[in-house]
């Protein structure tokens, strides 16, 4: 368990040794494509504390939301999506975390920093409220590839879909992706 007030840096080297820390953050931070100057960045240390199975409702705690966001963001670029984070669509407003674009589909996607599960009417309005953006963002937007819906939660402990939206827990992001093909019949695309 974590202590309050822990930086992230400070629980990955109280587990491992400032030398294993080192090599571990590399490891992640070259994994995620990310700059050298941001190996020791909040997104690096939770990707890092991750890969070594700390409970996610535990990193959690140690990730604002908006790290939560860039981070997803830069598993979508390590997994070769070209991502943009905050879309802001107007007429009506609305506002979607991570939009990633693949080849062939596009990835509407709402970042959800839970600490704990959410019941499933939670599940069902959230779904709802990101199949209404992914609409918006269909009509706004002259790309073609088809939309698929998204809810990335921290602490989902499995996979599913609610009314054809992916919920994908952030460890098994990688899997989802490489795996998108045999999910297309399950995902509501707009």
């Amino acid at each position: 368990m974590f202590q309050a007030g822990d930086h992230p840096i400070a629980v990955l080297r109280r587990r491992l040794s400032l030398r294993q820390a080192r090599r571990v953050l590399d490891e992640a931070g070259r994994e995620l494509g990310l700059p050298e100057d941001e190996f020791e960045s909040p997104v690096c240390v939770a990707y890092s504390l991750l890969k070594l199975d700390f409970q996610p409702d535990e990193v959690s705690r140690l990730l604002s939301w908006q790290d939560f966001e860039r981070l997803a963001g830069a598993l979508f670029r390590s997994s070769g999506y070209e991502v943009r984070n905050n879309v802001l669509l107007k007429k009506p407003r609305a506002q979607i975390d991570v939009v990633a674009y693949g080849t062939s589909i596009m990835l509407s996607v709402d970042c959800k920093h839970y600490r704990r599960e959410q019941g499933p009417s939670a599940l069902a309005k959230v779904a709802s409220a990101q199949l209404r953006r992914s609409e918006l963002l269909r009509r706004k937007t002259e790309d073609t590839r088809p939309i698929a819906s998204v809810i990335l939660s921290m602490s989902e402990p499995e996979g599913g879909f609610v009314k054809g939206v992916a919920v994908v827990p952030v460890r098994t992001l990688r899997d989802f992706l490489t795996s998108m093909d045999s999910y297309l019949g399950m995902l509501e695309l707009r």
